[in-house]
């Protein structure tokens, strides 16, 4: 260690010019000292405990509980279905409904970096066979068959175990690269495959295995996950259903077991072939081959054997095949050996082809095993190993076996590809080849012969279409094919251009439009099973298309001629306008009216079930039945038109019409004129009905007509007005709503609640409160500019209140109406793929335009639904969609001909039906099932903060990554639970913050990145819709100079502005080392831009900050990339002053920011990746800095401030650590927590992929491990928060971001009792029934009623040998139950000197004590020295029996009623001593006697209910009088000597309170001669009060420091062991 002391001399002088710089003065209120801070430095080497300590501490388990894993990259999906032996088991004759049924159960299976989940296909079905669901006729064996196949849970693992050892920042995670499923199919079909398999009748291991996962060079074995693998055998021998994944361990060298296989290279695939063994054995077995990344193939054979009762599977390594062509591939694919077949004893192994794709752009097919003869210069035959190896598991004898090593040649090396090859795979039966590759393309093989004997691979297609790389490809066979081989094979493909694609290579090559959805570049895998396309992507989602109604998109398009309009009847007055006309204007301009002869559509619309309205401007209306094909011609609209004013007849002229609306029980269409007219035709073609037409005077032209409901409907008027009619006999106008604004009104929504919102042409949204004006004419209460100039198209209210409008800047809009009654801005989010929005639907389905492509996706999760070319938006299109039975849909396009006439493209999916047609209802829940997870973020995430208020739930984490974007999660109950997409940024997202003031209920959320940009949001915590809580403020933007996508805020930190609830400081530092400082105020303002100032700095760019509140004055830290820290002092006061000036009173902040840093010194060799300082409690002149970098140090600073009034601030001193080697790569995250009641805790993470927990030791200013926890991502970023679970604990969760989120969190509760406990000098264990209970035993409420009657010592004298067996029958109970681990572990910490400050006293007497009311005797046990001669048992004992003289006396004296026993009895003091330690050979049927007088029976030392017998109450006394005279010594010494003690309560319960009680009364005794050391200003100890209980945890205490009372919601026995975790790391 090299240490500076700072005595004055010149080389220290130069050392400290070289670290630390002091700023010069200025004109800034900050004075600064001209005299050079001292610094002192020190260093040491981070060590990690030694080998042993740690798989000691990995069997014990890690003290961190992984709660959540959000984003992340999607490795691999499949969707799997019930196995054939089930599927059979179905009594169902309709295959049909059998099929359905089935697919109805499958589960979707994917991996998301090293985690494995397992969710239901479907939320709901119909079981066909629930009445007769199996053959059997056992019907609990049918219920309990249906309830497991009927599981909808999910379920989630970690594919190589969660408890690997790891040390000094190794990461033990592989992400999963593939997996397979023996225990399930790959289609509900598969029960109707006849081939011949003996896997139903044998003891198969595939019954259990569930998922066999691979991933780098791991492979592991689960069961569970709801994927119908049998693990537990019921009583009847029969396996039953497990649900939770569950690892199944791997046996290693001697008694040790993994819960994974770690093989020499890293895995491509992997195949499993069952092994059949001789009958009559248990075991199972089977063979596995690993298709590896150096193009070999190794051979292991697995059986199950048990250990430890548990199954194991003992692996041993066969053969090692390789191919001669020597290379690096990237992908692999076998064909053949089938986990539903059995290899018998006497066969000869299937054969097993590969192809590997490799490097050099090549496929190569090659045999792994081939059926026949193996080659003679072979070392030693396959096959030979094998049945070798059978027969030494079948004869269990020790299996030592030689892997042998062989050489294949390669069969066919295929060219085609420009690059590296990424995917390649067999179809079912092995007759074509799919690959893919960087190229770009996708590429089909297929296996033709050349002669008899020969064949040969042959390039037969290659597809173009992506514009990125293809990353997988797999072959699709339609839902009714179960596989079977097409000599039109159809493929998927997916790859980085964020699409999959659909191609039927011999026909039509891209079949469907691009499968898009995933918010993310990088689509990894993709799969299809059953006719479900199933994909996966960075973005951490997995999306389901379904293929028959992708390829059908484009092929179920009809075309139909809009009929030809009938002839327009002109009438005298018409004649005469003519000709008025004619006379009047000039030739020429007739001829420009000659062009517009062609037929014109005013009006189409679709309605009522496949029927399709259509209105022309020459007064023809027509329907067209769109399920017969057939159109109907109805009256023209204009003829014989009433006004329904006057009952006049009136005169239309047709080619005034504008639009058209159907009503909702497509009873009568209203047509729209430019003269205002609304005319309302019947669409009943069977009678002759009169138009009828009615107007509002002065209101012209008609734009738009919307129907409420039959009875109500609303017009739109191109000057800018909206009328409400009600349509009764004559029309009425309910609300003239005018909009007052340039625009055209478009859209509007009605919230049911006398609330109104009309968009228009302009970007404006108006809001009308029609329930309080009293007139008919009405202006709006509130405008808001929504969408830029650009028309809002659609507008919905949300049922939380929200308005959300779409619009044709392709943005979706959010607002609400505030409590002064405006409209306010939430926030406006761009949507992706999309330049134009013209529908909503359901609150976030949104359908617009995407060029001339009309697109209908959801905005939540970004699937899309439907896409459908319309050739130019502009065009007359009408589009309705269902969700009823799927996602269903139909759009119809009009366009018209050269020649005049006009034809109707009618787009429908094959799903449409007359429900499906039938409007979306407001707040619909979509049951149908597209997406699995959080749309998170695509890439790498930059920074993470918690936003949290105390007493206020739920907590929210604030997100910013590469990919742009800015996500809010919703934290509740130790998970995310929902999602929010804040407005992404034009560059990438580098730093986020939060910040509150105390007396409000909102947050502050600021975000930076590229281009110099932040935005600024308010959170509102009362809000109980996520939507409704996040309000844009206003962002910032730099002037002068327009800032380029490489200038970036790195980081950024804000605090509230004491004594100005409005404000909020915020910093940002950017890549050209200057700070941006600004003021943003809560209060909502029409600015949406807002100025700050910019400080320079070093020129280095800023990596990470850190805001703190000091006193009088804001401190900035400032980590940059040449490892130095910048201390930038900013007075509170001049900055009140600042906020508290005019509106423009952010330009004044240039006159009280101070120009030049405080002070800078040097804290790492290389940059500062991230730092993170407290205020020292206790101390108010000093700061604690904990900080990361490059060079693998955590720099630990405590700083010393001298202060003289409140602007003038001087740093003294600086004291510098360096813990180096503290990670096995860069860290780049840390976090530093001070806790006084625990311990000073410091968190950092990095690319090692490794979070670890260090203790910060003030007085040496050092750090020590505590213990580390691998996790999924790499550690980018990590932020701390505690929140209070349900359970009632309380939990510190650790946020770490990199890609994807993973939440790790521990018991903060059982790590204040460990604390407390190592803390301690005095130990009392109260133990109540509870504690047992975690032994197995019952507790009194568990127990049989004839406890109760028994535990009368009259009954003894009724019957004495049934009182006597009864007690036995416990007794014989109390002996055979196995104490649990957690009185050893209390052993330890006692006897054991685990506790280190648990000492005996120098009389020799125990600083612990038992008291229980437990009748076991389990702390009397042999093993557990402690207890022996410190436990009291208020009620007995009851592995003692003692002589039943005494029963009938109390205090000396006889009892009452117990006359004739008295008589009998003629007690001696040798019947008072005798007593009889119960064994397991003591106890008899017979009557036992006492061995003294020979004459009483026994009796069990135990105290029941009414007894009086001083035999009994005399041992119990003893035994008190000993505890109270040790508790009155421990009172003692805490009254004078100052020790520590601590009440540990285990499992004691109100029902029987006297333990609880009495930890209660100890607890208070102490307390108050603590309290009255204090009021006598004496030196005192403590108490602390641990009490552990599932249910009644809570202390209702009410005492003052430094008395801890600590609720741990748990039983005792998990308790004690997390405790005692703690113990082994802090000791």
């Amino acid at each position: 260690m090299m240490h500076s002391d700072g005595d004055g001399s010149t080389s220290h002088a130069q050392k400290q010019n070289d670290d630390v710089s002091q700023a010069p003065p200025t004109h800034s209120s900050i004075s600064a000292t001209k005299r050079s801070t001292n610094i002192t430095r020190s260093s040491e080497t981070a060590e990690f405990p030694s080998q042993d300590f740690d798989d000691k501490l990995s069997s014990t388990g890690s003290v961190f509980r992984r709660d959540d894993f959000v984003g992340g990259p999607v490795t691999t999906a499949t969707i799997r279905f019930p196995p054939k032996h089930i599927a059979n088991a179905l009594d169902e004759e309709d295959k049909t409904a059998k099929h359905n049924y089935l697919k109805s159960l499958g589960r979707i299976v994917f991996a998301r970096g090293p985690w494995i989940e397992s969710h239901p296909l479907a939320l709901s079905y119909n079981n066909p066979g629930r009445n007769n669901a199996t053959k059997s006729s056992d019907e609990d064996e049918i219920q309990c068959m249906t309830q497991a196949l009927e599981d909808k849970s999910s379920y989630k693992t970690l594919a190589f175990g969660g408890l690997a050892k790891n040390r000094g920042g190794t990461s033990t995670f592989e992400t999963v690269s593939g997996m397979i499923f023996p225990s399930s199919s790959p289609s509900a079909l598969s029960y109707l495959n006849d081939s011949s398999s003996r896997v139903e009748s044998c003891h198969s291991i595939n019954r259990r295995i569930s998922v066999v996962a691979f991933g780098g060079r791991r492979i592991s074995f689960l069961s569970g996950g709801g994927l119908w693998s049998n693990s537990i055998t019921n009583k009847n021998g029969k396996d039953t259903a497990q649900d939770d994944f569950v690892s199944i361990p791997i046996a290693k060298d001697g008694s040790l077991t993994s819960s994974y296989l770690e093989v020499s290279d890293w895995i491509h695939d992997v195949r499993l072939l069952n092994a059949e063994l001789q009958q009559g054995n248990n075991q199972s077995a089977f063979l596995l081959a690993m298709g590896m990344t150096n193009n070999n193939c190794e051979i292991f054979g697995f059986y199950s054997s048990t250990q430890d009762e548990q199954e194991t599977l003992q692996p041993t390594r066969l053969q090692c095949i390789t191919c001669d062509v020597r290379c690096i591939t990237y992908s692999l694919s076998f064909h053949g050996w089938d986990s539903t077949s059995v290899l018998s004893s006497d066969e000869q192994l299937p054969s097993l082809a590969v192809a590997s794709g490799t490097v050099f752009s090549e496929i190569v097919v090659w045999d792994a095993v081939v059926n026949s003869q193996e080659d003679e210069n072979d070392e030693e035959s396959l096959d030979t190993l094998v049945k070798r190896w059978l027969a030494n598991v079948t004869a269990g004898a020790n299996i030592i076996i030689k892997a042998s090593r062989i050489r294949r040649t390669s069969l066919h090396r295929l060219k085609g590809h420009l690059g590296s090859i990424f995917s390649v795979h067999f179809s079912t039966c092995g007759q074509y080849i799919a690959s893919t590759s960087d190229d770009r393309t996708v590429r089909l093989f297929h296996l033709q012969p050349i002669d008899e004997s020969q064949t040969e691979w042959k390039l037969i297609w290659t597809g173009w279409g992506h514009t990125a790389r293809v990353f997988d490809v797999s072959f699709a066979y339609p839902s009714h094919a179960l596989g079977e081989e097409s000599s039109h094979p159809t493929l998927v493909s997916a790859g980085e251009d964020s699409t999959a694609r659909i191609w039927s290579p011999l026909q039509t090559q891209e079949v469907s439009h691009p499968l898009r959805g995933h918010d993310c570049e990088s689509v990894w895998t993709v799969d299809v099973c059953d006719g479900i396309i199933v994909t996966g992507g960075n973005d951490g989602c997995v999306k389901l298309w379904d293929l028959d109604n992708r390829m059908m998109e484009d092929k179920d398009i009809r075309t139909f001629v809009v009929p030809k309009d009938p002839p327009i009847q002109s009438t005298h007055s018409e004649e005469k306008i003519t000709t008025e006309a004619t006379t009047s204007k000039p030739r020429k301009k007739q001829k420009k009216k000659q062009k517009l002869s062609g037929q014109l559509i005013c009006g189409m619309e679709l309605f009522k079930c496949h029927r399709l309205v259509v209105a022309t401007r020459a007064g023809g209306l027509f329907s067209l039945d769109l399920k017969r094909n057939t159109w109907t011609h109805h009256k023209c609209w204009h003829d014989n038109v009433i006004s329904l004013e006057d009952k006049s007849k009136l005169q239309i002229d047709p080619t005034t019409g504008t639009c058209l609306s159907v009503s909702p029980s497509a009873a009568k269409v209203i047509v729209g004129t430019t003269e205002g007219w609304l005319v309302v035709a019947s669409l009943d073609s069977s009678c002759d009905v009169a138009s009828h037409a009615f107007r509002c005077p002065s209101y012209r032209p008609v734009q738009s007509i919307s129907w409420i409901d039959d009875d109500n409907v609303v017009v739109f008027y191109a000057r800018g007005s909206v009328i409400w009619f009600r349509m009764e006999y004559i029309p009425l106008p309910l609300h003239i709503m005018t909009l007052g604004t340039p625009g055209i009104p478009l859209s509007f929504a009605y919230d049911y609640k006398q609330s109104f919102y009309i968009g228009d042409s302009r970007g404006n949204l108006a809001y009308f409160d029609i329930g309080q004006s009293e007139r008919n004419e009405i202006t709006p209460t509130s405008v808001l500019k929504a969408h830029a100039k650009e028309h809002v198209t659609a507008v919905t209210v949300m049922k939380s209140g929200i308005i959300v409008s779409v619009g044709n800047d392709g943005c979706m809009h959010q607002s609400k109406v505030a409590n002064n009654g405006q409209l306010q801005r939430l926030v406006s989010i761009p949507v992706p793929a999309t330049t134009g929005l013209k529908h909503i639907w359901n609150d976030a389905i949104l359908g617009g335009f995407y060029g001339n492509d009309y697109v209908v996706m959801d905005n939540i999760n970004g699937y899309e639904f439907v896409r459908i070319p319309t050739g130019g938006r502009q065009k007359r299109q009408d589009f309705h969609i269902g969700f009823s039975n799927g996602c269903s849909h139909a759009m119809a396009i009009c366009t018209g001909q050269k020649d005049g006439s006009n034809i109707i493209d009618f787009h429908s999916s094959h799903l449409f039906d007359e429900t499906s047609t039938l409007p979306v209802p407001r707040h619909q829940r979509i049951t149908t099932t597209y997406n699995i997870g959080h749309s998170y973020h695509a890439e790498t995430i930059n920074d993470v903060t918690w936003v949290k208020k105390c007493g206020v739930k739920p907590a929210y984490l604030l997100s910013g990554s590469n990919d742009c974007s800015v996500k809010l999660m919703e934290f509740r109950n130790g998970t995310f639970a929902s999602a929010k997409e804040l407005p992404p940024h034009e560059s990438c997202v580098r730093g986020v913050c939060t910040s509150s003031h105390p007396a409000t209920n909102t947050s502050l959320l600021v975000t930076c990145g590229g281009k110099l940009t932040m935005e600024c949001y308010l959170l509102d915590h009362s809000s109980a819709d996520m939507d409704a809580s996040v309000t844009a403020l206003c962002s910032y933007r730099t002037t002068g100079s327009k800032a380029t996508i490489d200038h970036r805020m790195n980081a950024v930190r804000s605090v509230p502005l004491p004594s100005n609830e409005n404000y909020h400081f915020v910093v940002s530092g950017d890549s050209e080392g200057n700070l941006h400082v600004v003021m943003v105020s809560e209060l909502p303002s029409d600015r949406k831009t807002t100025i700050g100032e910019i400080l320079k700095g070093n020129g280095r760019p800023v990596l990470c900050l850190e805001l703190l509140t000091y006193n009088w004055f804001l401190l900035a830290f400032v980590g940059t990339t040449g490892g130095d820290i910048q201390l930038w002092t900013f007075s509170i006061a001049k900055l009140i002053g600042c906020s508290e000036a005019s509106e423009d009173g952010h330009r004044q902040l240039g006159d009280v920011l101070s120009s030049t840093a405080s002070c800078e010194f040097k804290a790492h060799q290389s940059g500062v990746n991230d730092l993170s300082a407290s205020i020292i409690v206790g101390e108010s002149e000093s700061v604690v800095i904990c900080s990361v970098g490059d060079d693998q140090t955590v720099s630990t600073c405590l700083i010393h401030f001298a202060e003289s009034g409140p602007e003038s601030l001087s740093c003294e001193g600086i004291r510098l650590s360096t813990t180096q080697c503290a990670s096995a790569s860069a860290l780049k995250a840390v976090e530093l927590i001070l806790d006084d009641s625990t311990f000073h805790r410091v968190y950092t993470s990095g690319h090692d992929e490794t979070v670890t927990l260090w203790k910060l030791d003030f007085a040496r200013l050092s750090l020590k491990y505590v213990t580390s926890v691998p996790i999924g991502t790499e550690g980018s970023c990590l932020d701390c928060c505690q929140y209070n679970h349900p359970d009632g604990t309380i939990r510190e969760v650790v946020a770490v971001g990199g890609l994807g989120t993973e939440l790790l969190s521990f018991n903060l509760t059982t790590l204040l009792a460990a604390c407390a406990l190592i803390e301690a000098n005095s130990l009392l264990i109260t133990a109540g029934a509870g504690f047992s209970a975690d032994s197995g035993l019952q507790t009194y409420e568990q127990a049989p009623l004839s406890y109760r009657e028994m535990c009368d010592p009259s009954k003894l004298v009724e019957d004495p040998l049934k009182f006597q067996q009864f007690w036995l029958a416990f007794t014989r109970s109390y002996l055979k139950t196995k104490p649990h681990s957690g009185y050893e572990l209390l052993d330890q910490w006692c006897q054991g000197g685990k506790l280190p400050n648990l000492l005996r006293q120098s009389d020799g007497s125990t600083p612990w004590w038992v008291y229980t009311s437990n009748v076991d005797g389990h702390f009397r046990n042999t093993r557990l020295a402690s207890f022996r001669e410190s436990v009291c048992e208020i009620h007995g004992c009851a592995l003692e029996f003692k002589c039943a003289c005494g029963i009938g006396f109390a205090n000396g004296e006889p009892r009452l009623g117990w006359q004739k026993w008295n008589e009998q009895v003629q007690p001696t003091d040798a019947c008072r001593e005798t007593k009889l330690v119960m064994t397991d050979d003591a106890i008899s049927s017979s009557l036992l006697l006492c061995s003294h007088c020979q004459l009483l029976p026994m009796r069990a030392n135990v105290l029941m209910f009414h007894d009086t017998d001083e035999n009994i109450l005399r041992s119990i006394s003893v035994e008190r009088d000993r505890y109270q005279a040790w508790e009155a010594t421990v009172e003692k010494n805490i009254e004078t000597s100052g020790k520590r003690f601590v009440v540990l309560e285990l499992g004691c319960g109100p029902t029987v309170p006297a333990v609880r009680e009495e930890s209660e009364e100890v607890v208070s005794d102490c307390a108050k001669i603590i309290q009255s050391d204090k009021s006598r200003c004496v030196k005192s100890g403590s108490v602390s009060f641990i009490r552990i209980n599932p249910k009644h945890a809570e202390i209702s205490l009410s005492t003052s420091e430094p008395t801890r009372m600590i609720s741990i919601f748990s039983k005792a026995e998990a308790a004690l062991k997390e405790i005692d975790r703690w113990i082994d790391l802090l000791i």
